[in-house]
C-alpha cells in the first residue's frame, strides 16, 4: 500500500515534481527507508536516509526531518490522550511485555505508518514509564506474507522475545486494468503465515501474536482506485481474516471490531489505511487483546 498515487496519464508524481506538501507528508508518514531490506542488509549513516527521501520527494533533508519531527509528536500527543482514559492505562500496564523483552512489530503500511497503532504503542509505555522493553517497527509498506519470509533474516537480526504480525491486507491486492489479479493466492496466504508463526515459535523461540487485517471499505475503494491498476475488494481481505483466524485461533481478531466502523472515520479516502483516528481504535483493541490473553494464561 502506498500514500502517494500515479497521475490519471500513469506519470508518477514524484518524477514531475508536482508533490504538495500534504503529498509529502503522506509519503514520510508511511515511508522509513531504514526498515527497507536492501538498507537494513547494507545500512548506510543515518543522515542519508533523510537525504533519500528529500532526493525522492524534491525537497531538502531539514524538511524531511521537520516532518518526521512532527508526526513523531502528534504520535506522542496521541499516545498521552489516550493514556489519560484509564481502562486504557490499565490495559498497557497488563501488556504481557517485561524489562529485557524485545517486542518486534512486522507487517504494511498499516504498521509502518508513523502515526499508526505500533508508534502509539511504544510512545504510551514509554510516556507511562512502565518497563517494557525494546520496541522495534519492522512495518515495510506494501508488504505480503511473502515478502517478511524474504526478509525474515532482518526480523532474526531484530531479536524478538515477542512479535506482533500484522499482515494480509496487500495479499489481497489486485493488479490490472482488464483483469485483476490477486497479489497472493489465499491457500498461499496461509502456508506463509503458518511458515512465520512456525519460523518466529520454533526457530527464534519467541512468542507470536497474530493479529487480522482490519476491514477495508469497498465503496471508498472504489471511487479512489476507479481506473487505476491497483484495487482490493472487501470480501478478498475478510477471506484472509478468516485464514488468519485459522492460522492462529488465539490471536487478535481486528477484522471482526473493524467491520462496524469502516463507513464511519476509520479509514482514509482509499478506503484501506486508517486514520490516525482509525489507528486510535486499532490500537485499543490489540492491547485489549494482549492484556486479556495475558492474564488468561495467567489464570485471571
Amino acid at each position: 500500500m502506498t500514500a502517494i498515487h500515479d497521475t490519471d496519464d500513469g506519470t508518477s508524481l514524484t518524477a514531475t515534481g508536482r508533490l504538495t506538501a500534504a503529498q509529502r507528508r503522506d509519503f514520510i508518514r508511511y515511508t522509513d527507508t531504514r526498515r527497507w531490506p536492501l538498507l537494513g542488509r547494507f545500512p548506510v549513516e543515518d543522515d542519508l536516509h533523510a537525504e533519500l527521501l528529500a532526493q525522492m520527494l524534491a525537497c531538502s533533508p531539514e524538511t524531511v526531518r521537520s516532518i518526521v519531527r512532527d508526526l513523531t509528536g502528534e504520535a506522542r500527543e496521541t499516545a498521552a490522550e489516550m493514556l489519560a482514559d484509564a481502562g486504557f492505562r490499565a490495559a498497557v500496564r497488563a501488556l504481557p511485555f517485561g524489562p529485557g523483552e524485545r517486542i518486534v512489530a512486522v507487517g504494511d503500511s498499516i504498521t509502518a505508518d508513523r502515526l499508526g497503532w505500533f508508534e502509539l504503542l511504544a510512545a504510551a509505555a514509554a510516556l507511562d514509564g512502565r518497563p517494557t522493553g525494546a520496541m522495534v517497527n519492522l512495518g515495510v509498506s506494501g508488504n505480503t506474507t511473502a515478502d517478511v519470509i524474504e526478509r525474515f533474516d532482518l526480523l532474526e537480526a531484530a531479536r524478538p522475545s515477542h512479535v506482533l504480525l500484522m499482515l494480509g491486507t496487500n495479499d489481497a491486492r489486485r493488479h490490472g486494468r482488464a483483469v485483476a489479479h490477486r497479489m497472493v493466492a489465499a491457500a498461499e496466504t496461509g502456508r506463509n503465515l503458518r511458515a512465520l508463526v512456525d519460523l518466529v515459535v520454533a526457530g527464534l523461540g519467541a512468542a507470536v501474536t497474530v493479529i487480522t487485517p482490519p476491514a477495508v471499505d469497498q465503496r471508498r475503494i472504489g471511487t479512489f482506485f476507479a481506473g487505476g491498476v491497483v484495487g482490493w475488494r472487501a470480501d478478498d481481505v475478510a477471506e484472509i481474516a478468516e485464514i488468519a483466524r485459522r492460522v492462529a485461533p488465539g490471536g487478535v481478531d481486528l477484522h471482526a471490531v473493524t467491520r462496524d466502523h469502516v463507513e464511519g472515520n476509520f479509514l482514509e479516502a482509499d478506503g484501506v489505511h486508517p486514520t490516525p483516528a482509525g489507528q486510535r481504535l486499532i490500537l485499543t483493541h490489540v492491547v485489549a487483546g494482549l492484556a486479556a490473553a495475558s492474564g488468561s494464561q495467567n489464570g485471571v
